[in-house]
């Protein structure tokens, strides 16, 4: 996981608190399925990460295309 400046391996079981504003990302480098739990406030940006998955889901995901989704739920990339 990369926040801000830092990459951490998470092991399982781990977790991670990102502040609102903190430029992150994360991915797993291995051949294992990884399992994740998302817990955002206040409410509704399961509905942005839904269209999100369901472009990405069919091959269509661009930054550009990020960049919309996103401004249909009031989220603006840094």
């Amino acid at each position: 996981m990369t926040l801000g400046d830092e990459v951490t391996v998470l092991a399982p079981g781990a977790f991670a608190s990102i502040p609102p504003g903190v430029i992150h990302t994360f991915r797993n480098d291995t051949a294992q399925p990884v399992r994740g739990l998302n817990v955002n406030a206040p409410a509704g940006w399961e509905h942005y990460l839904r269209e999100l998955a369901a472009a990405a889901g069919v091959g269509r995901l661009t930054p550009e295309l990020m960049v919309e989704i996103a401004s249909r739920h009031d989220f603006h990339p840094a």
